[in-house]
């Protein structure tokens, strides 16, 4: 049985997590040949729209439907095939890549079961695919909760400030406080102009088994502020370029 390849990127907001897991989805995709899953795990949801499709339904709205039918299911048969059932309809299929999108977190109510069947709907598909690309909320919520209890890689994104580096370093610290099992950690310090400054590199938390800096590109600026698709980047711009060396640094491991 093939065993996925998982790689978990994880960073505070607004540091550029959603555009770089887009892209190595894309990347891995390209270079294997294979479809990649990709999970859209943040609340705030657009990995959908820099992958280029339209997300119909969420887990989030999937849940909060379950819950309010769960007599109504309950009666009418399993509700673990019910539960399964919706979830493959709400993945969006395509040629590169299937794309699961969280949505929401939970609001009022129990949702101990149905997130258990959650997790186990996700164990059981990941192994479908060579490589699954994980694109966590903000902070350290994610591992907090275990929702990724294993990881080939632990991508950190930070932006060029100490502020970024310091949660990357939190980050790290939580993950091994967690048990959580990481395979390789990697820094990623995105929209770096030039060289770290001094200041920052003195910043730059320990622990980590490799540090990438990935270098400012407008093109990719004046994408995310018009929401483009990532799709129309071209492959010569610095981030892409970027991307693809990481993606086959991540490959060499798999």
């Amino acid at each position: 049985m093939t065993v996925a390849f998982i790689v978990a990127v994880a960073g505070k907001g607004g540091v550029g997590k959603s555009t770089l897991s887009a892209l190595l989805v894309r990347e891995l995709a390209a270079r294997s040949g294979k479809v990649v899953l990709a999970v859209d795990a943040d609340p705030n949801s657009n990995l959908g729209e820099k992958l280029g499709v339209q997300v119909e339904r969420t887990i989030g709205d999937l849940r909060e439907d379950l819950l309010r039918r769960s007599d109504e299911i309950t009666a009418g048969g399993s509700k673990q095939e019910a539960m399964m059932y919706q979830l493959r309809l709400a993945m969006v299929e395509g040629r590169e890549f299937d794309l699961v999108t969280m949505g929401r977190s939970e609001g009022r109510g129990c949702y101990c079961y149905i997130n258990t069947l959650l997790r186990t709907y996700l164990d059981s598909v990941m192994d479908d695919y060579p490589y699954v690309v994980i694109d966590n909320e903000a902070g350290m919520e994610h591992l907090s909760r275990r929702t990724c209890q294993r990881m080939d890689v632990l991508l950190v994104v930070s932006d060029p400030t100490k502020t970024g580096l310091v949660t990357a370093g939190r980050i790290l610290e939580l993950a091994k406080e967690m048990e959580i099992a990481v395979g390789t950690t990697v820094l990623v310090v995105n929209r770096v102009r030039g060289d770290l400054p001094a200041a920052l590199k003195d910043a730059v938390p320990p622990g980590f088994d490799r540090v990438v800096l990935v270098p400012h590109d407008q093109s990719v600026e004046d994408l995310s502020t018009a929401g483009g698709s990532l799709s129309t980047l071209s492959s010569a711009s610095t981030v892409s370029a970027a991307v693809h060396r990481l993606a086959g640094e991540l490959r060499n491991k798999s």
